[in-house]
């Protein structure tokens, strides 16, 4: 096969060469699946004593919001720590933040009983009184604008229906059940009651309700009203009450809030600078900011970052490990809110890293971020996400480490890992909670009594293992393939939903196609080359081996990068709630507005509304009034570059509106024939040349990847 022809090439090529021999270059190469005498006494060496006192230091500071001095006190903890490992370089880097700083909110029942209710204000809302920008702000009835009193009046989960039905809500405090799964985002509650009038808004629960009664839950949203978040059984009492008599609240409190021309915020860089390939680099990641105390999100992630940082340094310095490549430990800061966007303010520490360490992101083997691994574990494994093409070398990794775990890819926008694999494009595994997680999830709960050394260690082990196999690799164990699978799941149903792109979507099925073809052969020299390295018998040949091996590394660190950046489309209900192959969501809205124009053309009204409801827009839009909804469209469907870091690659979906032909057709405000002839042109004006231009991205790019692949090993 051609590959062997260039290895035999190489080896010809380097008989002639006079080199110098570095010395275990050819053992550090040898790893033959698991777990060796050495990997197991480097992973003893792991002491979860230190991360948990850790632990312990930062979940003492409290609530380290974005932006604030307690986020960065644990950051300069950090920044110390790394000092006194002594790495090779320890760096602290600033960036531009939102910021929210909380001064403490308290809520009085004072009738028809006086009784305090524990309270916070919500992540970036306004609170009762504060400024902004500097600026004062004030939504109080009493004291000078800085106490709010009034009745609570409650509204289910604050649908326009349940909204309508509750009546007048001039100047009330509302009481709102959560539920995302309804209103996808607190944001969007937020505006609709404000344009009902009230006061304030009262949230609780999660997804509909909350394991952990007690609960009081967090979270960066926006809105134009101060929004407050009590526990379930606080909920329950006030409704308690409410069952015979008015109950009226009286509620304290300040927040200021700081934009990005007024705020900072910091990332946390140290490096242990490899031997052999310095310019390629393992990444042990985890963010320092947390709502509430945050013991598992993310202090426990800090902390094992940290105690791997030691680890690996001491274990250089004792002359019993040497990392060939890289190896960088990052904290960042603003990972739970602090962007400038209305919609994506969070992983921000994260996307301005990987913006600013392109020679990072060129280089990069693997991410490997820890976020929320200190959870007590009673019962069931732990969960991972992982970009496509590692999913085979994780696979073994968690086979030799014995660590029960689950995993799914790809990564999704909720962490840091997602700015290394959709952003800087590259491989990335999110390593997280255990069953469970969700009860104590950024609330009031996630404190140390329910943090675990076990935990820790555990997932320190299993990406220390992740890291030293991938330090040693002699090839990227990247097989695409796996991403090619992940493709044809979507790419065949979207061809028969929009048969009128036929010939692009063969177009982008051929260029697949070869792709596929290069992908197997560069699996297959992958294969190759590693045997010829563990069979070789002379330095000449090995090196001629390691030639070849760093061209093919270069070239699947290029290919993963065009992959992983400009498959992705993310959407679904609102702005990132999926992740799919780009033409995904245009696939859907096209589909679904398709059969609604067949069924009016067919008489059927009826069946057109069900058919519009699967457009995206319509699973949460139906449910808000008209002006809630274009208040939150305005943000979705404006300019998407205001989004943040969903831009980049335009994997950010743009969304079609349907929502007045939706209610035309209920009302008869529309004919059929008007509410179809607005559907085609929806169709033909917008999603069908958005739909062309992702699949002519797609072809480009897996022609684009099939060439480098091509290349390198012909």
């Amino acid at each position: 096969m051609r590959f062997l022809a260039r290895i035999q090439a190489l080896m010809l090529c380097t008989l002639m060469l006079t080199v110098v021999v570095v010395p275990g270059l050819m053992a550090s190469f040898l790893w033959t699946g698991g777990m060796s005498d050495e990997e197991v006494a480097l992973l003893q060496g792991i002491e979860g004593e230190n991360a948990w006192a850790h632990l312990e230091y930062l979940t003492s500071l409290g609530e380290k919001v974005a932006g604030t001095d307690k986020e960065m006190a644990a950051q300069q903890y950090v920044y110390d720590c790394l000092v006194d490992f002594g790495l090779d370089e320890v760096a602290m880097e600033s960036f531009a933040t939102s910021s929210w700083d909380h001064h403490g909110t308290t809520m009085t029942l004072v009738s028809p009983i006086i009784e305090d209710i524990p309270i916070t204000t919500y992540g970036g809302c306004y609170s009762i009184w504060g400024m902004e920008d500097y600026e004062p702000y004030g939504f109080g009835n009493e004291n000078g604008g800085k106490t709010l009193i009034g009745p609570v009046v409650d509204v289910g989960s604050a649908t326009a229906a349940q909204l309508d039905e509750a009546g007048d809500l001039s100047n009330a405090i509302v009481l709102v059940l959560r539920d995302d799964g309804i209103i996808p985002w607190p944001s969007i509650t937020i505006e609709e009651v404000a344009l009902r009038g009230a006061s304030a808004i009262l949230f609780y629960g999660y997804f509909g309700r909350h394991p952990e009664s007690d609960a009081i839950k967090q979270d960066s949203v926006s809105g134009p009203l101060p929004a407050l978040s009590i526990s379930r059984d606080s909920a329950e009492r006030i409704k308690d009450l409410m069952r015979s008599e008015t109950v009226i609240v009286q509620i304290e409190g300040s927040a200021d809030l700081y934009s990005v021309e007024y705020a900072q915020s910091v990332n946390v860089v140290g490096y242990l600078y490899g031997a052999t390939y310095p310019d390629q680099y393992i990444v042990f990641s985890a963010h320092a900011d947390t709502w509430w105390e945050g013991a598992n999100d993310d202090c426990s992630g800090v902390a094992g970052v940290l105690e791997l940082a030691r680890h690996f340094a001491q274990s250089r310095d004792d002359g019993f490990f040497v990392n060939e490549r890289t190896l960088v430990f990052c904290t960042f800061g603003s990972e739970e809110s602090g962007g400038p966007s209305e919609w994506y303010d969070w992983i921000v520490g994260s996307y301005e890293f990987v913006c600013a360490h392109q020679e990072i992101m060129n280089g990069l083997v693997i991410d490997l971020n820890l976020d929320m691994i200190g959870r007590m574990r009673t019962h069931g494994p732990y969960w991972l996400e992982n970009t496509w093409e590692i999913n085979d070398f994780l696979k073994d990794v968690l086979a030799d480490s014995k660590v029960h775990a689950t995993w799914s890819y790809p990564v999704l926008p909720y962490t840091d890992a997602w700015s290394f694999a959709s952003i800087g494009g590259g491989s990335a595994v999110y390593g997280s909670f255990v069953e469970g997680e969700y009860a104590i999830y950024h609330t009031n709960l996630d404190d140390l009594p329910r943090a675990s050394p076990e935990p820790m260690k555990e997932m320190m082990d299993l990406f220390a293992l992740a890291a030293i196999r991938m330090d040693t690799v002699l090839v990227m164990p990247f097989n695409f393939m796996t991403i090619i699978t992940w493709i044809e799941s979507f790419l065949g149903f979207e061809a028969l939903s929009v048969p009128s792109e036929s010939d692009l979507f063969e177009r982008a099925e051929a260029a697949l196609a070869a792709f596929r073809e290069e992908a197997m052969e560069v699996n297959a020299y992958r294969h190759d080359l590693e045997t010829a390295f563990e069979r070789a018998d002379t330095y000449q040949e090995r090196e001629a081996i390691l030639e070849a091996a760093l061209a093919l590394n270069q070239a699947l660190i290029e290919v993963r990068q065009i992959l992983n950046r400009w498959c992705i489309g993310q959407g679904g209900q609102t702005g990132s709630e999926e992740v799919f192959l780009r033409p995904e969501q245009h696939v859907n809205d096209y589909a679904a507005i398709e059969n609604a124009i067949s069924a009016l053309e067919a008489g059927s009204p009826d069946e057109a509304m069900n058919a519009l409801r699967s457009v995206h827009t319509m699973e949460w839009g139906p449910l808000c009034s008209p002006e809630a909804y274009y208040l939150v469209m305005d943000i979705m469907s404006g300019d998407v570059s205001d989004m943040y870091w969903a831009d980049d690659f335009n994997q950010q979906q743009a969304y079609v509106d349907v929502y007045g032909i939706y209610f035309g057709i209920a009302d008869g405000s529309i004919s059929d024939n008007e509410a179809r002839t607005l559907l085609e042109n929806i169709r033909d004006d917008k999603l069908t040349p958005w739909l062309q231009e992702d699949l002519l991205v797609l072809e480009q790019v897996w022609t684009e990847a099939a060439g480098l692949l091509s290349t390198v090993i012909a």
